[in-house]
């Protein structure tokens, strides 16, 4: 007679059989998990990817960094967080750190995306305590200080010392964070630029399959992100490839105005230039051609060749932000001038053709000087068709 209490040796074979195909499902299901980050690498895409430095729960540094995997260039754009812009949800205009929630940054990514034109495809969110890890973990970050930053009062103690130093996470922040009288929204933007920079250059050197194991288990929990471990490992492993020392650097060029009693920073013509500069440098980083012929480094000349006071100040600001180098800025000869001229000074009519293009100009004129200023390289002059974008 059979052993009821005996097991059933076919429902143990099932159930084995069971286990054995579920855990083999979860196998394939995890290595085959798609890698969207390496997607768009192997799809040739330029990648967005917002940084966000926040402290308190508020965003003190959003950079824009992109990279395209074909020619591995790289950018990185700023944004002020004091950028001031109509936010529909609150129907005002405001700061668009307003937007911004630290669990849930989708509006503050969306009024980004309306600034610049693009959808951002990745962000990562650092709190400055995870920044402040993050830094010593690479072993510190090197900036280079014109000058040594001394602050001493009752609430700060901050001592940076001029030159090329390697800052550990504590003195990264405040180089990141301390406030001096005087300093423009340049240099504050620039310092922000440093430190990004840093950090892409600190895991371009160290990167390796062991050194993302590490960095991922010990920083990924403490960042908030859309990148799964996966595709951070792809993030991290393309940083390898990324020309460091030729990425290019852009901010938001615009005015400040007070607004409710307090003082946004409005991009100019209404944000169309940081659009078309974004197109722009969309445009340079995909593009072989470009990137590869130095001679399109090109310094300017802008005079102003109008009655108009500060004309050639703000062309110029429209040109840096398109990557060229202003040589000077001046008046012209003459503040009768009609309509605007382009002299080629180089015999480069195609660099000529270039910044022609930009404000709309059909007069071009080649005037080689062997004689010449050599950091001149193409001299605008302003004329009266001129409206401070394009020549009418």
């Amino acid at each position: 007679m059979k052993d009821k209490r005996s097991p059933d040796l076919s429902l143990l074979l099932l159930i084995l059989i069971f286990l054995i195909l579920a855990g083999l499902s979860l196998y394939i299901l995890l290595t085959m998990k798609i890698d969207d980050y390496k997607e768009m690498v192997n799809d040739h895409k330029l990648i967005n990817t917002i940084i966000i430095i926040e402290e308190e729960g508020v965003p003190i540094v959003t950079e824009l960094y992109y990279y395209h995997p074909e020619t591995k260039k790289g950018a990185l754009l700023n944004i002020p967080e004091e950028t001031g812009a109509l936010i529909q949800s609150l129907n005002r205009v405001d700061r668009i750190d307003t937007l911004y929630n630290s669990e849930d940054p989708s509006y503050y990514l969306r009024q980004i995306a309306l600034l610049t034109g693009i959808e951002p495809d990745f962000y990562l969110q650092i709190k400055t305590e995870t920044l402040i890890s993050l830094v010593d973990y690479l072993e510190g970050v090197e900036i280079f200080l014109p000058n040594s930053v001394l602050i001493q009062n009752d609430k700060t103690n901050i001592l940076l010392p001029s030159g090329s130093v390697n800052l550990d996470g504590d003195k990264a922040l405040d180089y990141l964070t301390y406030k001096i009288e005087g300093e423009s929204t340049e240099d504050r933007i620039k310092r922000e630029h440093e430190l990004i920079m840093g950090l892409l250059k600190k895991i371009n050197n160290l990167y390796s399959p062991r050194f993302s194991e590490s960095f991922i288990e010990y920083i990924y929990p403490e960042i908030n992100t859309n990148l799964d471990d996966k595709s951070l490992d792809s993030f991290l492993h393309e940083m390898v490839s990324l020309e460091v020392d030729r990425v290019v650097f852009q901010q938001v060029l615009g005015t400040s105005r007070k607004v409710d009693s307090q003082i946004l920073y409005f991009p100019h013509y209404d944000g169309k230039l940081l659009r078309e500069t974004v197109k722009q440098m969309q445009d340079s980083l995909s593009d072989f051609d470009v990137l590869k012929d130095e001679k399109l480094v090109v310094s300017l000349e802008i005079q102003n060749g109008t009655s108009r006071n500060g004309l050639a100040s703000r062309t110029a600001q429209v040109f840096k932000s398109y990557g060229y180098e202003i040589a000077s800025v001046k008046n012209a000869d003459s503040s009768r001038y009609d309509n605007t001229v382009i002299l080629d000074k180089k015999g480069d009519p195609a660099a000529a053709q270039r910044v022609a293009n930009l404000i709309k100009c059909q007069r071009i004129h080649t005037d080689v000087d062997q004689n010449r200023d050599e950091t001149v390289d193409i001299i605008i002059i302003l004329g009266k068709d001129f409206d401070g974008r394009y020549v009418k």
